[in-house]
């Protein structure tokens, strides 16, 4: 069935340079264009799989999204299981589930945003390694080849279909658990940019900041290269441009919901390799303990996120607001890295994206936030060095934003 491929640990050494030897690890095939999720059958026969188990969500099945490869599987004559019960962030108890339901399975198939395809992802781990998915919490704590998985993105956002990433609820420690290894890098990835059609504004918004901020934080980390570069520039010059009409006419756009998820997959390749930055650090706690979802969270913090790094590293900064379509002729690199800010600030302005507030999240959160965020593992690769401090006073810069 699949041919076996190189799966070395990931490798986020900072400051590369000219004498470093670059590690490109991730692997897997991807097959891109609108229509494509009909041809998933077409793809497992020829993948020799046999059994599969789809795992998705009950709005996918309900607007009929989930029927097109549902359809396309079985008319292959492929034995399919289908779990529909994945919540906005899935959690330990929904992996759980899962497993439950891959013994025999040849691949798992994740349709979706990453509250499918990182279930997905976990169980296919525990499936093969047994144990309990926080046993993997980290980078390549596994040690036995995962299932294979299948992913077919719905939404333009975390990029999860060609990261080898997974988070999962920790309900009980109020937790978002991150899980990493090469083995879970999608065995192939389907993205049909005709399954994004229907994603109302607000989460084509939040999902489309989400991928921005994947682009920007992996072009400013100290563990960018040259391969990472590429991928995030190419993603940033897509979304910055394609955003607006695919939120605001997404329905009739077909060109900029073609952008949309090339640029999200881009911007996933840029920071499987490249890292992140302190946006997902501050992120992560507030879905954690507020349920906001992670989108929402990241267009939030990133324009403060920009600003406060702008100084340790302007040079940066200043091309991505000539990525961003930005004539910066004549400008120092911090003036033009301050037009990258304002950028993102005018933009998140036009986002239909609700205010921290709105969640729940007030002042008097700030310091059980600011603890979290700094046991966040994408700290020491911002281009900024941060302290508890620097993240209360970011969190209350970010409640201000969208009042």
């Amino acid at each position: 069935m699949f041919r076996p491929v190189a799966q070395l640990p990931l490798d986020y050494s900072v400051f590369k340079d000219k004498e470093s030897i670059l590690t490109w690890a991730p692997s897997g095939a991807i097959v891109f264009g609108n229509g494509s999720a009909k041809t998933t059958g077409e793809l497992l026969i020829k993948l020799e799989v046999n059994k599969a188990v789809l795992v998705t969500d009950k709005g996918l099945v309900k607007l009929g999204i989930a029927d097109k490869v549902i359809e396309s599987v079985r008319e292959a004559g492929i034995e399919l299981k289908v779990y529909d019960e994945c919540e906005q962030d899935s959690s330990i108890e929904t992996v759980n589930n899962i497993v439950e339901l891959l013994e025999g399975a040849d691949v798992v198939i994740g349709l979706g945003g990453g509250s499918s395809l990182d279930p997905a992802k976990a169980a296919a781990i525990v499936a093969t390694n047994g144990g309990d998915i926080r046993d993997y919490q980290g980078c390549d704590r596994f040690t036995r080849a995962p299932l294979p998985i299948i992913a077919i993105p719905t939404a333009a956002g975390t990029g999860s279909e060609c990261t080898p990433f997974a988070v999962i609820a920790d309900r009980q420690r109020g937790w978002k658990m991150p899980i990493g290894g090469t083995g879970i890098m999608p065995a192939l990835a389907i993205c049909d940019p005709e399954l994004t059609y229907t994603l109302p504004p607000a989460v084509t918004a939040a999902t489309g900041m989400d991928a921005l901020t994947h682009a920007v934080e992996a072009y400013t980390s100290r563990c960018s290269e040259p391969i990472s570069d590429a991928l995030a520039i190419q993603a940033v010059k897509l979304i910055s441009q394609a955003l607006r009409p695919a939120v605001y006419r997404g329905d009739i756009d077909k060109n900029a919901r073609y952008d949309m998820m090339m640029g999200a997959m881009l911007a996933g390749y840029a920071f499987t390799s490249g890292s992140l930055g302190i946006s997902h650090c501050m992120a992560h706690p507030l879905g954690a303990q507020y349920q906001v979802p992670h989108g929402v969270a990241n267009a939030l913090c990133l324009p403060v996120v920009m600003e406060f790094n702008l100084g340790a590293w302007p040079e940066r900064y200043a091309d991505i607001a000539r990525y961003a379509g930005i004539d910066t002729t004549g400008m120092t690199y911090m003036e033009a890295g301050r037009c990258a800010v304002d950028f993102v600030y005018e933009l998140l302005e036009d986002m239909p994206v609700k205010p921290l507030e709105a969640y729940g999240v007030t002042e008097d959160s700030l310091d059980c936030l600011a603890d979290d965020a700094m046991k966040g593992g994408d700290r020491p690769n911002n281009p900024r060095m941060t302290t508890k401090e620097d993240f209360i006073c970011l969190y209350k810069q970010a409640m201000k934003l969208k009042k």
